[in-house]
């Protein structure tokens, strides 16, 4: 479907923001991106505000590849703190993606709905610092809004709203050799798949739409792809079951998807499917989950590769 062409949602809008990696070393982690042909920020310490303005280390620092429409985020423990706590138990079970950021406009509403329908939620926090990685170090804020920890399995699946989205998103920060323009879709496999999908349909507020391997949770910008193991393992080249519920992977969308072969091909990554219309790289060439680049005309990235498969 065609999607709102703006970083940001408006009214009951939710649009999938950005997605996480939890990784032990944001240098490494930060190159192998640049390998696969993403401009990768600087590393910038996260920090909460308080009530009067005092910034405190939230216990995560990150790094960032923005895209047109979304962005990539890595992210490793570097303080002391609850957070950074939560973080060392999901990072335990695998490194690779543990985070789904959804953005909507009223942050505190979207607490409000989420408690009512049963979800035990922390409070609105909003992260604030400078960011060091621009010129002039200017601000950048977020408003977060996290589930109290047990209550999403898969990890960290959160609601923001970006504050400085002019800083955060700007034209020459956004462009990758590789072609990669909007995050679309992110893959969850879980030993039950059902009550996944029961969950995140109630989470989000948001319709589903069924095939035989997949549902899908579909947002007004992106979507959330639930599967079983049995699925994953049928079409995911190589896949097999370990720590349950998994983020598997996630979808971008190129530009120019031959530019961005070329450039995987420069780099000497080989991908695990090669097609007109997708490419498919494996958790081992992209930080413990798949990537699966697609063109433009792709409506449905992950449909299309079962379809691969059962075709």
């Amino acid at each position: 479907m065609p999607y709102p062409d703006r970083q940001l949602p408006q009214q009951n809008e939710v649009f999938l923001d950005h997605v996480g990696y939890f990784v032990a070393d944001l240098d490494a982690a930060g190159n192998q991106l640049e390998r696969l042909g993403f401009q990768v920020s600087q590393i910038n310490v996260q920090t909460n505000a308080d009530a009067a303005g005092k910034l405190t280390p939230s216990g995560t620092s990150n790094r960032l590849a923005r895209l047109r429409r979304g962005y990539l985020e890595i992210l490793a423990a570097t303080h002391d703190t609850p957070l950074a706590a939560q973080f060392r138990n999901q990072i335990a079970r695998y490194q690779g993606l543990h985070l789904i950021a959804m953005a909507h406009d009223d942050i505190p509403g979207q607490r409000e709905r989420l408690m009512k329908s049963g979800f035990a939620m922390q409070s609105v926090v909003q992260l604030d610092r400078k960011d060091v990685t621009l010129p002039g170090a200017p601000r950048v804020a977020w408003q977060v809004l996290r589930p109290e920890p047990g209550v999403m399995a898969e990890g960290r699946v959160q609601f923001t709203k970006s504050l400085t989205p002019d800083v955060l998103w700007q034209d020459h920060l956004v462009a990758h050799p590789n072609g990669a323009d909007a995050l679309t879709d992110l893959m969850l496999v879980s030993n039950d798949a059902a009550e996944a999908t029961e969950r995140f349909a109630r989470y989000t507020d948001k319709p589903l739409r069924l095939s035989a391997a997949l549902t899908t949770v579909e947002l007004e910008r992106g979507r959330i792809v639930i599967t079983s193991t049995d699925n994953a393992e049928d079409f995911l080249p190589g896949y097999k079951a370990g720590s349950l519920p998994y983020m598997a992977g996630q979808a971008i969308r190129s530009r120019d998807l031959a530019h961005t072969r070329k450039t995987l091909t420069e780099a000497g990554v080989a991908p695990l499917v090669d097609k007109t219309n997708l490419i498919l790289l494996s958790p081992s060439d992209a930080l413990g989950s798949f990537m699966l680049f697609h063109d433009a005309s792709v409506d449905a990235p992950w449909q299309v590769l079962t379809d691969l498969k059962n075709g």
